[in-house]
């Protein structure tokens, strides 16, 4: 069965269209230039997956598993992604905005040239991870982890941080905070720059 017949088969199985069962279980191919705005790819597996160019808006992606593939040039918009797994992937040239991220792992995952805009990262986790040339803006960071990675040229502009960790950070060049906040118990600290930096041992 040819990927889009697929991705239409599991998308009417999982809004409750049909009663015939399909999964959606991909592993080692490449994928080009793709509209994936379509379709539900809600517990799906794409591991090891290439993705070129592909579009993910408004793609529902809670209880997905994406480890270990590449999304170069794609677009994430108002994406949900709840209890889902991105350990292992690579983002490269790519905006993601407007994403609602809930206890989703992305483990060693590797961010270059990346845009994060607009979005709400709650108990999501980017331990040993790799960013560089990346831009977060008006993001939320909500008990999130970024324990032994590394960082470079990447910049916080109007985020808000509660209860996140940066420990044991093993390159931070040219990491910088613009305009940010931070609640410290019940206190809210705003308009911070880079002396935000000594709250994370940075």
């Amino acid at each position: 069965m040819d990927l889009i017949t697929n991705l239409q088969k599991y998308t009417e199985y999982s809004l409750g269209k049909t009663k015939e069962e399909c999964s959606l279980i991909y592993q080692d191919i490449t994928i080009n230039n793709i509209d994936f705005s379509p379709y539900d790819l809600n517990n799906s597996s794409f591991l090891e997956i290439i993705f070129n160019k592909c579009d993910f808006s408004k793609v529902y992606l809670s209880g997905a598993s994406l480890c270990g593939s590449i999304f170069n040039q794609c677009i994430f918009l108002y994406n949900t992604f709840k209890k889902g797994n991105a350990d292992y992937t690579e983002f490269i040239s790519t905006e993601i905005k407007k994403l609602d991220s809930f206890r989703t792992s992305y483990y060693e995952t590797s961010f270059q040239d990346v845009k994060v805009i607009e979005s709400q990262l709650v108990r999501s986790y980017f331990d040993n991870s790799k960013f560089t040339n990346v831009t977060f803006i008006n993001t939320n960071f909500i008990e999130c982890s970024f324990d032994n990675s590394k960082f470079e040229n990447v910049i916080f502009i109007e985020c808000h941080f509660e209860q996140t960790n940066f420990q044991n950070i093993i390159e931070a060049n040219n990491i910088k905070f613009n305009n940010v906040s931070i609640k410290i118990e019940d206190e809210i600290k705003i308009n911070l720059n880079d002396e935000i930096r000594q709250y994370f041992n940075i």
